[in-house]
């Protein structure tokens, strides 16, 4: 079949995967309209490419259905071709979208939604799409040959059990890939990396395969360093690094833009592990070609961040400009906040960074993870509070005294604490609301406080800072 995908700019990675699925079963596909943008004129080699086509793929997702995206104009053309969809127009959901938002057109024909690997059960719907149509054609030819002769009949049937095969056999790859990949998102890559490894074999020209075996690789590389483990039966970083390396650099030599930046810039973090291991490497180098690719890289601005501060700098500068650079990027939030506390947890005088990573999430309305909520209390709570004078005005100094105490009690609710917790975070709370100039609100906290651990009659690293403030507060003016 002749097939046309119509899908939002943020899906073209998606889009590029399912093109080269839907290729390798035998169908000519258009995807390309890299130089038509939103809201310019109908361009005449769409128009003409839809009219070709036999068949549309549409990727459903809140920006594809926006009013004035580009995917409406090709639904458009697409709905002048076709005046019923059925049989023609293949709606799949790529992206949680309410249904009564969904242009009638589209809801005329069973929405495809996926259960597990979205491009392998949109190949096999569009192989059943692409039988619909020849169904009724076949049963009259069927007829037609049972009159003419019975041997024409047989050889029908012979073909249509190859038809059957063929499909079974392409729906059993697909079925494998999806699984691999299924593996690697779970994060049991060494098991996904051995499947691929024989699928590959099995087929060293699938480009899906290729491409989801790229995609293993790099998330590979990214959860080793922020866990801190080596997976499987790897020993170092670099024995890790070796069988990824010359995937991720094969996956250069056809790959543009976002993508071939998001390789290179992962071959810069497989250079910063293998350096761990004590091998001279260069990795911003890398990542100085990710961003020539894609200058909003989300991976490269990141990752160089990272190595910036892992030699000993700041936060501040060149490593703040690429921080900041990586939150305007709309992929890959959750990594980037995990990348952030990597970052924070580098060195004991970052870790307020955590804080002002936290208080962003608040102004977003993220919600933290259970690990970077055991951060914040470990090295800020229980450690940067109730440490020197000195050290807590370092942590404290990433975020303002408002926001500080807005994100601890917006990260901590009282009611929610375990009850030995809720000691140390009303003394939290009191040192905060004191530095954001409610020092009377702080006194009638600590005051209680200080006598119930007197009345337990153990001097604690608590019970010791909870006097000495209470003593500062008590010798400010008009007290």
């Amino acid at each position: 079949m002749k097939l046309f995908i119509s899908y939002p700019s943020d899906q073209k990675e998606l889009a590029e995967r399912l093109r080269l699925a839907l290729e390798a079963e035998g169908h000519e596909v258009f995807t390309d309209r890299a130089e038509l943008k939103e809201g310019e004129p109908y361009n005449a080699a769409l128009r003409e490419a839809i009219e070709a086509s036999d068949a549309l793929v549409f990727l459903i997702t809140p920006r594809s259905i926006h009013p004035g995206s580009y995917a409406l104009t090709e639904l458009d053309l697409a709905q002048r071709r076709w005046r019923r969809p059925g049989g023609h127009v293949l709606p799949v959901i790529a992206a949680a979208t309410p249904v009564e938002d969904i242009p009638p057109y589209l809801r005329a024909v069973t929405l495809l939604q996926p259960k597990g690997d979205l491009v392998a059960e949109t190949v096999a719907a569009v192989a059943r799409l692409r039988r619909r149509g020849p169904v009724l054609a076949a049963l009259l030819a069927t007829l037609v040959l049972l009159l003419a002769a019975l041997g024409a009949f047989f050889v029908h049937q012979h073909a249509e059990q190859q038809r059957a095969a063929e499909k079974a056999r392409l729906e059993r790859q697909a079925a494998e890939l999806a699984a691999a990949v299924q593996l690697c998102e779970a994060g049991s890559q060494a098991v996904a990396w051995k499947q691929f490894e024989a699928i590959a074999a099995a087929r060293p020209d699938d480009a899906a395969a290729r491409t989801a075996r790229e995609d293993c690789a790099m998330r590979w590389l990214r959860e080793a360093r922020l866990s801190g483990d080596i997976q499987g039966d790897k020993a170092s970083f670099s024995d890790l690094v070796a069988p990824l390396q010359p995937v991720l650099a094969q996956g250069l030599a056809a790959a543009r833009g976002e993508r071939r930046a998001d390789l290179q810039a992962h071959l810069g973090w497989a250079d910063f592990l293998r350096g761990r291991d004590g091998i001279a490497t260069d990795p911003p180098a890398l990542y100085r070609n990710a961003l020539a690719d894609d200058a909003g890289n989300v991976y490269a601005h990141a990752m160089w961040a990272h190595w910036l501060v892992w030699q000993g700098g700041k936060l501040e500068g060149e490593v703040r400009q690429h921080l900041e650079a990586a939150a305007r990027s709309p992929r890959e939030h959750p990594w980037l906040r995990r990348m952030q506390f990597a970052i924070a947890s580098l060195r004991g005088e970052l870790n307020g960074y955590a804080l002002d990573v936290l208080n962003q999430m608040r102004a977003a309305g993220e919600q933290p993870d259970a690990s970077q909520r055991d951060f914040a209390w470990r090295r800020l709570i229980d450690g940067g509070l109730l440490a020197s004078e000195a050290e807590r005005e370092q942590l404290l100094g990433f975020v303002g005294p408002a926001d500080a105490l807005a994100t601890v009690e917006w990260l901590y609710p009282q009611e929610q604490l375990a009850p030995e917790r809720r000691p140390l975070h009303r003394f939290a709370l009191a040192l905060l609301r004191a530095r954001a100039g409610r020092q009377e609100e702080a006194l009638a906290a600590l005051e209680p406080l200080q006598q119930e651990l007197a009345a337990s009659k153990q001097e604690t690293r608590l019970s010791r800072a909870t006097a000495q403030l209470l003593a500062q507060l008590r010798k400010l003016p008009g007290r």
